[in-house]
């Protein structure tokens, strides 16, 4: 941002303040009582707010409340309770007096009256809006497992998704709102916190493991969250709002006495050591099965091609754990409220640092993670017109990972690589390539983050319903990674590659800097409302990239970068500067018409220097029959609405310009061709529409909401081939394609029971997604991970984004072949009686002068949507996302002192998950077939005792199960992913308040709470949620998915806690 800029933002900022010292203050204030409608009971702790301020408090043990310093005139109150309908109320405070303000509020399941504020430019309720809306409120989350952000996220809201990525203590998660919005850019949803972007990025060495900086929000610290999940919703957002907004709202103090909450916790993790499949193998000869039975217990008088099974992962692994506590201060007099926190947590996951193989101790490598967080708010109201809000967040992390996934070097890789028969005293595992598994564990993976996010936004109220705010901010991370491989890690004399030791660092200091300014008017004119609002943003993002590394130390102990005899080093530095302004009028009819119309105007420094400024346009309508005519039928409320609108995702800093690299040679310094630019280059624009409702049934205690929508991202960014003539040998970016997308989404909750003595809650969502890349614009197909192999996602035009091709077998096709075998090399399968004649006196092994018979896609296959083309890796295998999410739980409530949470988690419907790990483990020759059942089928293979129709039929069993990777990629290797997960499950118990007052104590809760408890799947492997990497930051990598690649399972995690008001 310019100087000229940043000036005149700032002289706004003081004249707003200094008109206030102008005025004459003019409050008053407002009490009242807040009760159940049916019982007469007092509601304690119902919200009141003064709706657009941010004025408010919170009922006591009777129900009441008071709020001081309401500015003079009509105003309008809303209460809200979870499960209960909020209630809205408009009431005119007298100048230096008080009004009275009574709620009676209902059990609802619908709550159309709920205040929300991301993407309607003002605070307004959810009935005015005809967009979808996400909104989890933390209140009904006080007892849930959660540790992180991510953990808040997941299966709260249809079409909302959360990929794990894997089990790794402290790992990532991924975002994805409807889908993919884009092919080479981030499909990461917008990130905000009190209207400051936020950095959303992940850090860390990888592949697996990587901390995603949406972690390093503070749970403790967070009221609400509302989620935009499309263009139709998002377009006052603007460039980069495609993908969807995420926009978090902290907590705030209230007028009352300091009221301190104090919770401690603890907790264990572990994963399911049976989702590992044992290292099998057998002995060749009588002397290696000698040296097994020596080696691992319990198989003495083992015999050659006897299999044995070792549950060597298993070694590695114990039950982890978790400590936290965490501290909060509210309250506040009259003209300033503040709220505080701290949360200090550690914990040390599944892996045993203690560990031995065979005896021998493990490296120093291990999975600790420490957090520190801190967060306030302070609320300032120096007049009856002006309101301030500073609010404060920072977290440090130190997190460290084992090697992990598809990685040569990984721990769990390569133990499960390992083949019993290959080990020894000094190769417990017995691998077989690269390294000793004990040797990698004195590979060291850190990574420290620094994350402090500053937000100011003020309030001025220059007259009876016209408003002035701003908002400015900064978010600031800083990344810091470390890779050591200590001086003579090679302990077991396995590893060759720098044995004298390598380190590596990097660090990322990123910096968005956030200014939102908006005037708002509203009023009425007879039965007509009318709210409009004029506001304008900008944000600049620098981030300062550098790295250096190298390899040899002198010796132990000078494990330092200015140590290494050969280093290297980079660095990087990029700004990008957005600029919108935007527009929005809503007009209302009666309390059950409205209609909004919207537009933003965007530039962007991205943006090709051809390209100016692009506007999103936007429209929606919410109609609420049941307002104008009252109830129809069984339907106590009903509502219908529509939305339209626009959105787009930008281009990267660089890649409108042509670049240079710099390039180091024999003959002294250069330069070499980089980027090759494209001045025309604008955003993809991403074209929504939505169609929904919410429906209620009797008195609103059982509601339904669905949506269905359909969007089309035009002018999508797709790499593609430059001419080599040109000079570039690098891929061109280009606005030159096109991604379609539909879905439906529905949910439903219900109010069971409801009475003094207990209280039942269930709920269910479900969401279904389409997508397809309808044209590259030219350029061809792209593979994720490029020439290697074994990943078989693809992004084609006609298909989903990420969609599985590759081998299959003739008996795929045919299902009348008894035996796909090819005994004689013509690649036709022979006649039973030829291959019995074969392996009666040969064909001892996997492919020993036998093979498979496979399929080759016909130009009818390509037709009929079976394969993408006539090459035999060209067969449809299906695809990494599921056509359904869905989450169904139930809450209750016995007395007043139980409360009872559960929530279930489910994926299916043509979802398939990429098995590499068995692929590998059932067929590479050197690092596999060790499996129990493909050591056994190879056990069967290779015995002279078995020649004949034995060895036939492993022949025939090898084929259809076991053989895959090159060159039959993608045979027997993608599975259905299909699962339903027990996610959470919560059990708290209130101490009766007189108990509680005894210890000195307004409120003690004592609560179980456990997360991923159980999975029901058919799928073989691992776990169908891991990934082969963790948490993308776009491009091609973000169709890298559903890949499980020797990972860890999501663990089993079990937490005890205790939470103390005062």
């Amino acid at each position: 941002m310019n100087k000229p800029i940043k000036s005149r933002l700032a002289t706004i900022f003081f004249l707003l303040i200094g008109m206030s010292t102008f005025l004459i203050a003019q409050e008053g204030s407002i009490a009242g009582r807040v009760t159940d409608t049916d019982t007469g009971d007092p509601l304690v702790g119902a919200n009141v707010i003064v709706v657009g301020t941010n004025l408010g408090a919170a009922t006591d043990v009777n129900g009441e409340y008071s709020i001081s310093r309401v500015p003079a005139g009509a105003q309008r109150l809303n209460a809200n309770y979870i499960g209960y309908a909020s209630k809205s109320m408009n009431t005119d405070i007298p100048a230096n007096g008080s009004a009275i303000g009574d709620f009676s509020m209902s059990v609802a399941a619908l709550n159309l009256n709920e205040i929300i504020v991301t993407g309607t430019g003002t605070a307004v309720e959810k009935s005015k809006v005809g967009n979808s809306i996400g909104i989890v409120n933390m209140d009904a989350l006080e007892d849930a497992p959660i540790t992180s952000f991510s953990d808040i996220l997941q299966g709260r809201e249809k079409g909302v998704v959360m990929l794990p990525n894997g089990g790794l203590n402290g790992e990532g998660a991924s975002i994805r709102i409807r889908g993919t919005s884009t092919l080479s850019q981030s499909n990461e949803p917008m990130i905000y916190i009190d209207g400051v972007r936020l950095d959303n990025g992940s850090g860390g060495a990888g592949p697996g493991g990587k901390p995603s900086r949406l972690d390093e929000i503070n749970p403790d610290a967070i009221q609400r969250i509302e989620i935009l999940k499309g263009a139709a919703a998002a377009s006052l957002y603007g460039t980069q709002a495609a993908s969807g907004v995420i926009q978090i709202f902290t907590k705030q103090g209230a007028i009352s006495k300091p009221q301190f909450t104090v919770k401690v916790e603890s907790g264990s993790s572990a994963y399911d050591k049976s989702r590992w499949k044992n290292n099998s193998g057998f002995a060749r000869d009588q002397a290696t099965a000698d040296r097994m039975a020596g080696l691992f217990k319990g198989n003495s008088g083992l015999k050659p091609y006897e299999v044995i099974s070792v549950p060597m992962v298993g070694w590695l692994y114990d039950s982890g754990s978790r400590t936290g506590v965490s501290a909060s201060v509210r309250g506040g007099a009259p003209g300033a409220t503040y709220f505080a926190s701290l949360r200090a947590s550690s914990s040390d996951g599944p892996y045993n640092e203690s560990a031995t193989l065979l005896g021998k101790p493990v490296g120093p490598a291990n999975d600790k993670r420490d957090q520190f967080m801190a967060s306030a708010t302070l609320n300032i109201v120096p007049t009856d017109r002006l309101r301030l809000r500073l609010s404060t967040n920072y977290t440090f992390t130190d997190h460290n990972t084992i090697q992990n996934n598809n990685n040569i070097y990984g721990t769990t890789s390569l133990i499960m690589m390992g083949k019993p028969e290959h080990a020894t005293e000094s190769n417990a595992t017995g691998s077989m390539a690269f390294a000793s598994a004990r040797e990698t564990t004195h590979r060291q993976q850190n990574n420290e983050g620094d994350n402090t996010t500053l937000s100011f936004q003020t309030t001025y109220r220059v007259t009876d319903g016209l408003n002035v705010s701003g908002t400015f901010g900064m978010n600031s991370t800083l990344n810091k990674s470390t890779n050591l491989t200590p001086f003579g890690y090679n302990v077991d004399n396995f590893m060759s590659y720098a044995t004298q030791g390598a380190l590596s660092k990097g660090s990322i200091d990123k910096k968005i800097y956030s200014v939102d300014l908006k005037a708002d008017y509203s009023g009425t004119m007879g039965a007509i409302s009318h709210e409009t609002v004029l506001g304008f943003q900008t944000f600049q993002t620098t981030r300062k990239a550098m790295d250096g590394g190298g390899q040899q130390f002198p010796g132990p102990g000078l494990e330092v970068l200015g140590a290494l005899g050969s280093s290297s080093a980079g660095s990087s530095f990029s700004e990008v500067i957005e600029a919108g302004i935007l527009a929005q009028t809503r007009i209302g009819y009666q309390d059950w018409l409205y209609t909004t119309v919207g537009v933003r105007n965007d530039a962007n420094s991205a943006f090709g220097a051809d390209f100016s400024t692009i506007t999103y346009p936007r429209m929606n309508v919410s109609y609420i029959p049941t307002t104008q005519l009252g109830q129809l039928g069984p339907m106590s409320t009903l509502r219908l609405r529509a939305a339209w609108g626009q959105a787009g995702q930008q281009p990267g800093a660089f890649d409108q310009y042509t670049t240079f690299l710099p390039w180091a040679s024999e003959f002294g310094p250069g330069l070499s061709p980089g980027n090759v630019g494209d001045p025309t280059l604008k955003p993809e624009v991403s074209t929504e529409i939505e169609f929904g409702g919410e429906v209620a049934f009797l008195n609103d205690k059982l509601a339904v909401d669905f949506q269905t929508w359909s969007r089309v991202v035009e002018d999508a960014l797709i790499q593609r081939a430059y001419p080599p003539s040109g000079g570039f040998f690098r891929t061109q970016l280009s606005n030159i394609g096109q991604i379609d997308a539909s879905g439906w989404e529905a949910g439903v909750d219900a109010t069971v029971i409801r009475s003094s003595t207990m209280s039942v809650d269930l709920f269910g969502s479900i969401s279904y997604l389409s997508e397809k890349v309808v044209s590259l614009g030219g350029a061809p197909e792209q593979k994720v991970g490029g020439s290697y192999p074994r990943y078989r996602n693809f992004l084609a035009e006609g298909w989903a984004p990420g969609t599985y091709f590759g081998a299959k077998g003739s008996w795929e096709v045919d299902s009348n072949l008894k035996y796909p075998i090819d005994s004689d090399g013509d690649g036709k399968a022979n006649t039973e009686a030829e291959l019995l004649a074969f392996f009666t006196s040969g064909g001892a092994g996997v492919r020993s002068g036998w093979n498979p018979v496979m399929a080759s896609p016909t130009q009818a296959d390509v037709d009929a949507g079976r394969a993408k083309g006539t090459g035999a890796l060209d067969w449809y295998l299906g695809k990494p996302t599921p056509d359904y999410n869905a989450n169904f739980g139930a809450t209750i409530k016995l007395g007043k002192n139980w409360r009872i949470n559960s929530m279930f988690e489910s994926k299916f419907g043509n979802y398939g998950i990429t098995n590499l790990t068995d692929a590998f483990r059932k067929s590479h020759g050197l690092i596999g077939r060790n499996t129990p059942d493909a050591a056994d089928a190879e056990s069967r293979l290779m015995n002279p005792a078995n020649a004949g129709q034995g060895r036939l039929d492993a022949a025939d069993d090898w084929v259809r199960k076991y053989l895959a990777l090159s060159p039959y990629s993608g045979l027997n290797t993608i599975e259905d992913g299909d699962f339903t997960r027990w996610r959470e499950l919560s059990v708290a118990y209130v101490l009766p308040a007189e108990l509680a007052a005894r210890f000195g104590a307004r409120k003690v809760t004592l609560s179980f709470a456990a997360r991923n408890l159980k999975i029901w799947s058919n799928y073989s492997g691992i776990d169908p949620e891991l990934n082969s990497i963790s948490r993308s930051d776009g491009g091609l990598n973000d169709f890298q998915q559903s890949i499980e690649a020797f990972g860890v399972p999501i663990p089993r995690s079990l937490n005890f806690s205790i939470k103390i008001g005062l």
